[in-house]
């Protein structure tokens, strides 16, 4: 990896963890389209997920006393179902077409938010459908967030449980994630070395953020998730037809 490669991944990783802390998600989301154009697509998935994992833990014991435990189990068992089949499309598939298809997805999910869907009364089975579907995205993408922000942000749970309930299933899931992709033989040294190199921003980022999450208010809360998860599914789309 060349200095100028080294130093566009340290302002992506800085920028994106900044954006993490205020909004609770968007890490995996943004940087590896971001990252994308600057490195491979499998070495910025690993990246995402040595860096994000860290980045959840330190925000996770932050916010711990908001964490929604009931949704976060169901999350987790369902993601763990999921990943097989992530970690086969991550091996086997044309990398293109699931960025185009998590691009599609996740702005049809924004449209139907947009016109006002509410789920606050709808059972448990969406939690296991979009956590199952989170698990195939964190090993397939690392850009497993989308599924279960659409599911809480439809149930109108409130920013603080929103933040430290993604946080925490992040945080697990990134974790799993790894070690499948250790398992599989797709964590190559150059990788740690850049992961390791970006903590620094990574913690800059995080700070700044929470500074900034102060002054996010609920309405505000609920226009930033609209715009990254466009931003995020523009640019997967993009990056899928221009890869």
């Amino acid at each position: 990896m060349t200095t100028a490669q080294v130093l566009l991944v340290l302002v992506i990783i800085f920028a994106t963890s900044v954006v993490q802390s205020v909004a609770g998600f968007g890490f995996a989301l943004l940087a590896v389209p971001l990252m994308v154009v600057v490195i491979d697509l499998q070495s910025a998935v690993i990246i995402s997920s040595f860096v994000g994992t860290l980045s959840n833990l330190l925000q996770s014991w932050q916010l711990r006393r908001n964490i929604n435990r009931s949704m976060t189990k169901r999350f987790l068992l369902a993601t763990v179902v999921g990943s097989p089949v992530g970690l086969l499309l991550f091996v086997y598939a044309n990398q293109s077409a699931l960025k185009i298809v998590l691009g599609v997805s996740i702005l049809f999910g924004v449209y139907v938010l947009s016109r006002g869907l509410e789920l606050q009364h709808v059972s448990s089975w969406l939690d296991w459908i979009m956590g199952v579907l989170s698990g195939v995205l964190l090993m397939a993408t690392s850009t497993n967030g989308p599924p279960l922000v659409f599911v809480l942000q439809a149930r109108k749970i409130d920013p603080s449980t929103f933040r430290a309930t993604l946080n925490m299933v992040f945080l697990v899931s990134g974790a799993f994630g790894l070690v499948m992709f250790g398992l599989a033989g797709e964590v190559f040294q150059s990788d740690v070395n850049m992961a390791a190199i970006s903590v620094p921003a990574m913690v800059i980022g995080i700070s700044l953020g929470g500074v900034l999450r102060k002054y996010v208010q609920q309405d505000l809360f609920k226009k930033i998730v609209f715009v990254l998860l466009t931003v995020g599914g523009v640019s997967s789309v993009l990056g899928g037809l221009l890869g």
